[in-house]
């Protein structure tokens, strides 16, 4: 009876750490194995209470105004990049997964009463000491550059954000 016990104590605790090693690896994943691209981006707020001192970021492309797609449907949005320049631009968004090219995948965030609904690309935070926080608000209020790795799949990871004065 007692090796039954081990045995179903060993199985329980293998899953929890299978389970956790798969979280960790899918949010790596990008990071290691994605293509880095440069997104223009906006800061919005720079600390939360809950979360700790951050930077959250704003995309053109993150808010939809399309009525079909609903609050948790994912979303593929097609990358284009920009003649002439380093950065990469959002497409028009679409319910499935384009066939060539690079894109991000994304969840539909929103109230389904509201006009527009927003899309969470998983590159919305940059997460800093307080004081770097505070300082990258400061830095990033004209606008900034999102350095971003995409995983073939959509997936994404922020990596850094720049302000456009390095870029320019």
């Amino acid at each position: 009876m007692k090796r039954c016990h081990v045995t179903g104590l060993m199985a329980a605790l293998g899953l929890q750490v299978a389970v956790m090693a798969g979280v960790f690896v899918g949010g790596v994943y990008p990071l290691w194995v994605g293509q880095e691209i440069r997104l223009e981006t906006r800061p919005v707020d720079p600390r939360d209470l809950f979360r700790g001192n951050y930077a959250r970021l704003g995309y053109d492309f993150s808010t939809v105004e399309t009525p079909d797609l609903r609050p948790g449907e994912v979303v593929y949005l097609p990358l284009e990049k920009q003649p002439n320049e380093a950065l990469w631009r959002g497409g028009k968004p679409q319910a499935s997964e384009p066939e060539t090219g690079l894109y991000l995948r994304g969840r539909v965030s929103g109230q389904p009463w509201r006009a527009g609904n927003t899309v969470k690309y998983g590159i919305e935070a940059l997460f800093a000491p307080k004081e770097k926080a505070l300082q990258l608000e400061r830095e990033l209020r004209d606008g900034a550059v999102a350095v971003v790795k995409v995983a073939a799949n959509g997936r994404a990871a922020l990596v850094a954000v720049e302000t456009k004065a390095i870029n320019n």
